[in-house]
């Protein structure tokens, strides 16, 4: 028999793209599998066309959890969802997205012939809403595979979620207690980097599984004043980081990764204040990168040209 995959959704308002999403999983061509959905808090129709897609899945012996709570965040509606997760295999698609037909059973298929694999990942279209095709979204497998390092640093990785699939009893394994932090920043980070730190091994599926839908309303427009609202998303990622590194890596690793985490935001928050022509910003991080030393050529220029108001290239 088939083993069972469970299909795990968060949601929050997102009534627009949940008729698409649940016939996209209708229509696979694997038929063991169940679909835990959560309902994050929604105001719009979410939970009417639930109920009618529930009971099209039960229709066909498929189980159908149907959880909701007050908005909270994907995180914490993951943590809800957790415990019902029945199957050998877990995948966690978003609910505004669509699985190409064979994205359960070519998952599924390679984990089987894998048996040393506890996670794996595909390749995804990433679309327009006419459906264009706007660029394949894939990781290079690298020579040195770390694929630990490079989900911290977001180096080489393709977050859309509905790219992987998992080891139920891996995940577990290394996340006992079923809960993940409930920052609204960082759940994939959260779901992957236990497994990633402690299983050397990651799987590689050649095949593009996933449609990674470019919706006009969930991608804000850029302006001059959106600074600070900026810094403090990327400072609450690199808190969430911090908790991980913490709670995965034993002490060593902890003291290696904590530093890597601490240089690469500050890097980073060091270009942006020189993008918005923060001079005083500019200066705080370029101080903080050269207590530690890692005030190199590049972060010396960013800090003279932010100094003297010009935009660095």
């Amino acid at each position: 028999m088939e083993p069972l995959v469970s299909i795990i959704t968060p949601s929050y308002n997102s009534e627009k793209y949940l008729d698409a999403f649940f016939i996209s999983i209708l229509e696979q061509d694997y038929e063991n599998y169940e679909v835990i959905f959560i309902n994050d808090g929604s105001t719009d129709r979410t939970e009417n066309i639930v109920y009618k897609y529930k009971e099209k899945f039960e229709e066909r012996n498929i189980r159908f959890v149907y959880l909701k709570q007050e908005n909270g965040g994907q995180a914490k509606a993951m943590n809800l969802g957790f415990p019902y997760i029945q199957g050998k295999y877990f995948i966690w698609p978003d609910s505004d997205d669509e699985l190409y037909r064979n994205n359960i059973s070519e998952k599924v298929k390679y984990m089987e012939q894998h048996p040393d694999i506890p996670l794996a990942m595909s390749w995804a279209d990433y679309v327009d809403e006419s459906g264009n095709v706007i660029k394949r979204l894939q990781r290079i497998k690298p020579e040195k595979d770390n694929f630990f390092e490079d989900l911290l640093f977001s180096k080489n990785v393709v977050f859309c979620p509905g790219i992987y699939i998992m080891r139920t009893d891996i995940f577990f394994k290394y996340v006992p207690s079923r809960h993940i932090n409930e920052s609204r920043i960082g759940q994939n980070y959260q779901i992957l980097l236990p497994v990633a730190y402690h299983e050397k091994k990651i799987g590689y599926i050649d095949k593009t599984l996933y449609k990674y839908i470019l919706h006009k309303n969930s991608h804000s427009n850029k302006d001059n004043n959106n600074y600070e609202k900026t810094i403090r998303r990327f400072q609450e990622h690199e808190n969430t980081l911090y908790d991980l590194v913490k709670n995965i890596c034993d002490v060593n690793d902890q003291n290696i990764y904590t530093r890597k985490v601490f240089v690469h935001f500050n890097r980073f928050y060091l270009r942006l204040a020189n993008e918005y022509g923060m001079k005083s910003e500019v200066k705080v991080y370029y101080n903080k990168l050269k207590v530690v030393g890692e005030n190199g050529i590049k972060q010396k220029i960013y800090y003279i040209m932010g100094m003297l108001g010009i935009k660095a290239r």
